[in-house]
């Protein structure tokens, strides 16, 4: 008898655990809520703040590197149709055009640009509009928190 409710009792907990870090992000995007959840439950800082245009903006941590998650096409809504992780670097020398279009040849994920310092960053967008997992999400946080450290030894950072 102690068995089966050992065994039910672990059963209910790991469908809890489940639950709470899988779940349907329902159709029409994602909102910042949603994505600062999936960030806590992983172990990383979400503060959540608005950009210029009023749409969210998430602010958190990398292998020790600022970066933002970026939403676009939120129409006025809290449900927004992509977001984009972004970080950017200061060289004080700055960066090759040739250097940055190695890093885009050569590696899968993490589109990276100079800008009008020379200074490279990184992006990585998702499509969120018709429906997500907060799994897939986890597991895109997983590939950023992969890129972010390769891009700075990339560039010398």
């Amino acid at each position: 008898m102690k068995r089966t409710l050992f065994a039910a009792a672990l059963f209910a907990a790991i469908s809890t655990m489940s639950t709470a870090h899988a779940g349907q992000i329902r159709d029409g995007g994602i909102t910042a809520d949603e994505v600062a959840q999936v960030l806590q439950a992983k172990g990383f800082k979400a503060e959540i703040t608005k950009d210029s245009s009023g749409d969210p903006l998430i602010k958190s941590a990398a292998d020790g590197t600022r970066y933002s998650i970026l939403f676009y096409g939120c129409k006025h809504t809290a449900r927004c149709s992509a977001i984009q992780f972004y970080a950017g670097f200061h060289l004080d020398k700055g960066m090759t055009t040739d250097k940055i279009n190695d890093w885009n040849r050569e590696n899968r994920f993490g589109r990276a640009y100079i800008d009008k310092d020379r200074d490279p960053n990184i992006e990585m967008d998702l499509d969120v509009e018709h429906g997500f997992l907060t799994e897939g999400l986890a597991n895109n946080l997983d590939t950023w928190g992969a890129v972010v450290p390769a891009f700075k030894k990339f560039i010398g950072f």
